[in-house]
């Protein structure tokens, strides 16, 4: 392993000791992944929303969130908390709530509900009313400021039958060539550090009726980046398949400090797959692309079939996780019909 320099290893403390501050500076939200029913209800996986402070400073407790989606006003809402966190108000069983509207406790941050009455996830009757068609669906989030300002993110949510087979891909040092590398220079423009043959065999495996899931420690605040630099890449005729990007519902620097310091990404990974799976009524996940033990480890956590898990490195040399074969892109191209059995959807 390359020694790091005294500079480096000071950036890294210094990550460390401001990421455990609310440090959550930009905007961004999660894809949702909505299933339905065969009696036609749905469940979905958390609406996480984050609303930083480049848009909206203090005091961000008590902005009511509206939601847009497929380009029509819903009647369904939501609230922020002091750190930007949006959620739906729930009741208590006397039809109260627990939230307090006094301007300094909202000031100081100290007019958040207790967590008995306050949830990130939407019940059946709130997902009924959306409007929701099979497939994604846009969804904005919009905020009207205190000074009149409008503020907006978007995210899709992704309707699917409850049927679905589900493959997981991480992105950084799996799509992308390295993790911090993958994870800053689409940042700069340099959007083509991808493994050569990683977007035809995703679109092949798509093609085949399977959802690709692309699961991320990067913050939340880089959500538009990163659909936008997944999107952006194709080869040849072949273009990236959509489907729902989950990122770390964390900061910049506090995503940074999980993948780099804390070394325990997994533990997110798995807590938000493991909220996936709840949704089904049996196990939706296929198959599994990662670059490293923490990925494969999660993987395997949600009982993979470890011949579908795939260490993926640098040099774009694939490892079954199972049979510890190694392979590459081009073959898996080749049996991917195999590998990947044609589903009716």
């Amino acid at each position: 392993m390359a020694r790091l320099s005294m500079s480096a290893i000071c950036v890294l403390i210094f990550i460390g000791d401001i990421a455990k501050a609310d440090n959550n500076f930009l905007t961004g939200a999660n894809d949702i992944i909505a299933v339905v029913d065969e009696d036609g209800d749905i469940k979905a996986s958390p609406f996480n929303v984050q609303f930083g402070k480049k848009d909206i400073w203090l005091p961000r407790s008590g902005h009511v969130v509206s939601l847009e989606v497929n380009e029509k006003d819903v009647p369904v809402g939501m609230v922020l908390d002091n750190e930007g966190q949006a959620y739906f108000p729930t009741l208590k069983s006397d039809g109260s709530s627990n939230r307090q509207y006094r301007f300094w406790s909202a000031l100081l941050g100290l007019g958040n509900p207790s967590p008995i009455v306050r949830t990130n996830s939407a019940t059946s009757s709130q997902l009924s009313r959306l409007g929701l068609q099979m497939g994604p669906n846009p969804i904005m989030y919009r905020v009207t400021t205190s000074s009149g300002s409008i503020v907006t993110t978007s995210a899709v949510i992704h309707l699917m039958n409850n049927t679905a087979k589900l493959v997981i891909s991480d992105i950084d040092g799996t799509v992308t060539k390295s993790n911090i590398q993958g994870m800053l220079l689409p940042a700069l423009g340099l959007s083509d550090w991808k493994h050569d043959g990683v977007v035809e065999l995703y679109r092949k495996i798509a093609n085949q009726g399977y959802q690709i899931v692309y699961l991320t420690n990067r913050a939340i605040g880089q959500s538009d980046m990163t659909r936008e630099y997944i999107y952006s890449l194709a080869e040849a005729l072949y273009k990236m398949p959509r489907g729902p990007v989950l990122l770390q519902i964390d900061s910049l620097l506090g995503a940074l400090q999980t993948e780099v310091i804390v070394g325990q990404p997994e533990v997110n990974k798995i807590a938000a797959l493991n909220r996936v799976k709840g949704l089904f009524p049996e196990n939706p996940f296929f198959s599994g692309f990662g670059n490293k033990a923490w990925d494969i480890l999660a993987y395997k956590a949600l009982n993979i079939d470890p011949d579908m898990i795939f260490s993926v490195g640098e040099d774009s040399i694939l490892i079954s996780e199972g049979t510890r074969i190694f392979t590459n892109y081009t073959d898996l191209m080749e049996r991917v019909s195999i590998m990947y059995p044609l589903l009716n959807v």
